[in-house]
């Protein structure tokens, strides 16, 4: 009988070039895994947005008016003549709520409305790098975000000042609602310091004159113009700890932003979208055609 033969293993030299082939093959897939990643969120984000579109439309079929933009305060009613919107201080993603499936949510909630620790799927871009599963990473990590925010341009009353806007749909849209833009993106958390100690956050409910879930607001986002300025473009990608501007949108995809028109459709804007055109999207009475940019 033969002996048998030994069994020959693999060199030290075989096995780490199958380990770097391996590690080239991952270098390889990586990127391919999260641009699949991003695409998916983005189109969940989308979705939302779509739905915020619908719920709006039918809270303007249902009461002949949309919602205010917000409370003058937290926890401060909103006064007599705005319909069934009055005696609560609310925001309008409050008021939405029945709206999009949140139903028991909203009839437990109490006249000032200060639900901010109820985290609402609904008011999620999964995208979002700022927050922690729906909770603010700022120094109130206890408080649930929203990443859409409100053109303060159509929901309060830029004419007067206040947060106490009468819009209705198609009435007020006199550009068309097709050409306004009604609600963006926004980081949950944002800052610019560097330090979360000392940075914003987009509280779903918060009618606060400071952490408004709105854009085209001045003054740390808190006060309504009493004019309509040309409104600031928005932010893609920001640091939300270093150069996150709370005054404008942020968007978390790369390239642009997902925005909800007047006519409940949803779009993605891209980045190189000139001020102008931004502007005039942002405005819903100034008569002015859109470029072709947009």
């Amino acid at each position: 009988m033969l002996p048998p033969r030994p069994r020959r293993g693999f060199t030290l030299i075989e096995l780490l070039v199958v380990i770097a082939i391996i590690a080239i093959l991952i270098g390889l897939l990586l990127p391919a895994v999260q641009k699949v990643r991003a695409a998916a969120a983005r189109t969940q984000c989308t979705n939302q947005m779509k739905q915020l579109g619908i719920a709006t439309h039918d809270i303007n079929d249902t009461y002949g008016t949309l919602p205010p933009l917000c409370a003058s305060a937290a926890g401060t009613p909103i006064p007599a003549g705005y319909g069934p919107y009055s005696g609560y201080g609310f925001t309008l993603f409050a008021f939405l709520l029945p709206f999009v499936e949140q139903g028991n949510l909203y009839n437990q909630m109490t006249a000032s409305g200060p639900q901010y620790q109820t985290v609402v799927k609904n008011f999620l871009c999964p995208a979002d790098p700022s927050s922690n599963n729906g909770r603010c990473t700022s120094g109130y990590t206890s408080d649930a975000v929203g990443n859409y925010l409100a053109n303060a341009y159509v929901f309060a009353n830029c004419g007067q000042g206040n947060t106490f806007g009468s819009a209705r749909i198609p009435a007020t849209f006199t550009d068309g609602t097709s050409n306004i833009i009604i609600y963006t993106e926004g980081y949950g958390t944002c800052g610019s310091t560097g330090s979360l100690s000392t940075a914003y956050g987009n509280l779903w409910n918060d009618s606060n004159s400071v952490w408004r879930p709105a854009f085209n607001l001045t003054g740390s986002k808190g006060t309504v113009p009493t004019t309509y300025p040309l409104a600031p473009l928005f932010q893609v990608l920001p640091n939300y700890t270093t150069s996150c501007n709370i005054n404008v949108p942020n968007s978390p995809h790369t390239g642009g932003i997902v925005v909800g028109l007047g006519d409940g459709s949803v779009r993605f804007v891209a980045q190189g979208i000139s001020a102008t055109t931004w502007a005039y999207a942002c405005d819903p009475r100034d008569g002015l055609p859109l470029p072709s940019d947009w």
